[in-house]
């Protein structure tokens, strides 16, 4: 782990969340590769907590099949297969698609515009390059449009699904912000003149470019090289 992975988290809300999503992230962006052991008493030491948030953080990643746990032996990052990416950027896709154009047939001036406040701040946080900021930003945008197309199971399913996805991964690649601007703008302009289609196309193209980079960047540093 990195100096700035290791940093102490703290006594913050919801700690056995935040071990959850360092742990998941570096999962998914291959910095922990199946079948590396995770040893709780060893990630707490490393991430300055108490062993009891970090055993309850792996046992919710094995809830997600992240890890699985072994007798005596504690937890081991579970196999991710392409397959596995590409079917979770797709129904991650379809979902998201699908709220957008229920947004687009339903929004109105004031929702609209509480959206293009939140694109905003992202967008000033790209030109600023805050990539810790940007995440969280970034959800906030999405999270925002998800609830306005007013099916609120669908945009809890949304977030369930979105826990295999690495958020922070992206921020500092510069393919990435620019595709994420474009994107924005061409959403916010199918939600205003109530375009459903290309809404739904607009963000469902955003998850998909996502998905190019990490199977880029995995294939990259060779995560996938035992397969062959």
């Amino acid at each position: 782990m990195s100096g700035s992975d290791t940093a102490l988290l703290g006594d913050a809300p919801a700690l056995p969340e935040q071990v959850a999503l360092q742990l998941r992230e570096r999962i998914l962006s291959g910095v922990l590769r199946p079948g590396t052991f995770l040893r709780p008493d060893r990630l707490a030491v490393e991430l300055g907590v108490s062993p009891t948030p970090v055993r309850e953080a792996l046992q919710a990643l094995r809830a997600d099949d992240m890890v699985r746990a072994l007798p005596r032996r504690g937890f081991v990052v579970a196999p991710l297969e392409r397959g596995d990416v590409a079917d979770l950027f797709a129904v991650q896709a379809r979902m998201t698609g699908e709220l957008a154009a229920r947004a687009a047939a339903s929004l109105d001036a004031a929702g609209l515009a509480t959206l293009r406040e939140k694109a905003a701040q992202v967008d000033a946080l790209i030109a600023d390059g805050a990539p810790g900021d940007l995440a969280e930003a970034e959800r906030r945008f999405h999270a925002t449009l998800n609830r306005a197309a007013g099916a609120r199971k669908l945009a809890w399913l949304v977030g369930r699904a979105a826990h295999y996805l690495p958020p922070r991964f992206y921020t500092d690649r510069e393919a990435w912000r620019t595709a994420t601007v474009a994107a924005h703008r061409t959403l916010l302009d199918a939600l205003a003149s109530g375009d459903a289609d290309t809404a739904r196309a607009a963000m469902e193209g955003h998850v998909l470019d996502g998905r190019d980079l990490l199977v880029a960047h995995l294939e990259a540093v060779g995560f996938w090289d035992d397969d062959r």
